[in-house]
C-alpha cells in the first residue's frame, strides 16, 4: 500500500513539473502575476484593469492593472470575493464589476453584488445588488450609467438590458435584445452599443447574429451576420468599422485568432489581421492609440482552460 500510495504522489508531481515545465515553454505564464481567462477590463486613467477569473485549476479574486504607457503590471486591493466570468466597467472615478461564479465550473454567485474600486483608496465596496443573479454577460458604462447585457441565470440565455443609474441608485429594465445570449462580446460608440456572437441554447456555440442597441431611443437593429461564429471573443469598433476577433469554436474544439471587420455604412464584412495568439475568454482594453490591448485570456477552449490560463498581452490595431 505504502508503494502505491509513493507512486501516485510520484505520477502526480511529474505531472506538475511537466505543466510547469509546459506553461514556461509556451509563454503562457508571461506577464500578469496571475494567468487568467473568461475575464473582462476596464480601462481608467491609462490602466487596464482585470479582476478576478480562473486561474490555474481556481478561482481568482486578485485584482491587477496594466500601465499602457510602460506596460508593465500592477497589484490593486483584490474582490471581496473569488468571481469569475464577472463583467466590469468603468467611469471617471471607479471600477466597476458585477456578477459572476464563485466556483468551477459554474456554481453562480447568488449574492448577485455589484462592487466599485476606488483606485486612490484600493478598495472595493458593494455599490448595489443585480436585478437578479447573473454570469457570462457583459456590461458597460455609459452617460451615468451602467447596463448589463445579456448573460445567464442559472441555466436560463438572457435576451435582457438592465440599466442601473450610479446617482440615482435605481434599476430600470430596457427593451431586451432580439436574440438571448450568454458569452458574447460588447462594444460602443457613438450612443449604440454593438452585441456580437456567443452561445445559447436555442442557437448553439457559435452565434453570428450582431444587434445594435440605440442608447437614445431604447432600440434594437440586427446588422449583417458575422462570417463566423464565434464565443468568448473580444470586439471593439474604430471609424465606424466594427472589429470581432479571437473566441473559440466549441463544434471544432479549437481556439480562434481571426479577425472580421463590418463597415458599419456599407454593412459589408472584410478580413483584417489575426491576432498573434489565438485566445478565448481574454480581456480587451482600449490602448488609447486607436487599437486595443489583448490581456489574458485560454490558449485552449472549453474545459482545457483550467490549465492553458495565460498571463500573456498582445496588441491588435485596425
Amino acid at each position: 500500500m505504502k508503494k502505491i500510495l509513493i507512486g501516485i504522489v510520484a505520477f502526480i508531481g511529474l505531472i506538475a513539473v511537466g505543466l510547469f515545465v509546459m506553461r514556461q515553454a509556451y509563454g503562457w505564464n508571461d506577464g500578469m502575476a496571475n494567468a487568467r481567462s473568461e475575464i473582462h477590463a476596464a480601462t481608467l486613467d491609462g490602466r487596464i484593469y482585470i479582476a478576478g477569473g480562473i486561474g490555474l485549476f481556481r478561482v481568482l479574486d486578485s485584482c491587477e492593472n496594466f500601465n499602457i504607457q510602460t506596460n508593465s503590471w500592477a497589484d490593486c486591493a483584490p474582490l471581496p470575493r473569488p468571481l469569475h466570468h464577472v463583467a466590469m466597467a468603468a467611469d471617471n472615478n471607479s471600477i466597476f464589476a458585477s456578477g459572476g461564479y464563485i466556483a468551477l465550473p459554474f456554481e453562480q454567485d447568488e449574492d448577485a453584488s455589484m462592487f466599485a474600486l476606488d483606485p486612490a483608496a484600493d478598495s472595493w465596496t458593494e455599490l448595489a445588488k443585480a436585478p437578479h443573479p447573473i454570469g457570462q454577460h457583459a456590461m458597460v458604462h455609459n452617460d451615468g450609467k451602467l447596463y448589463l447585457v445579456g448573460g445567464q441565470n442559472g441555466s436560463e440565455d438572457l435576451a435582457t438590458l438592465w440599466s442601473y443609474n450610479i446617482s440615482a441608485k435605481q434599476w430600470i429594465e430596457l427593451a431586451p435584445m432580439p436574440t438571448a445570449r450568454h458569452s458574447h462580446a460588447i462594444a460602443v460608440s457613438d450612443e449604440k452599443l454593438y452585441v456580437s456572437g456567443g452561445r445559447s441554447a436555442a442557437l448553439g456555440s457559435e452565434i453570428t447574429i450582431v444587434e445594435v442597441y440605440d442608447f437614445n431611443n431604447n432600440s434594437w437593429e440586427t446588422l449583417p451576420e458575422m462570417p463566423k461564429g464565434r464565443g468568448g471573443h473580444g470586439s471593439f469598433v474604430r471609424a465606424g468599422k466594427l472589429h470581432v476577433f479571437g473566441g473559440e469554436s466549441l463544434s471544432q474544439g479549437k481556439v480562434l485568432a481571426s479577425h472580421d471587420i463590418l463597415d458599419l455604412q456599407s454593412a459589408t464584412w472584410t478580413t483584417g489581421p489575426d491576432m498573434a495568439l489565438p485566445r478565448h475568454g481574454f480581456a480587451v482594453g482600449d490602448d488609447g492609440t486607436g487599437g486595443v490591448t489583448i490581456l489574458g485570456g485560454g490558449a485552449h477552449p472549453g474545459l482545457q482552460t483550467i490549465y492553458s490560463v495565460t498571463g500573456t498581452t498582445q496588441k491588435l490595431a485596425p
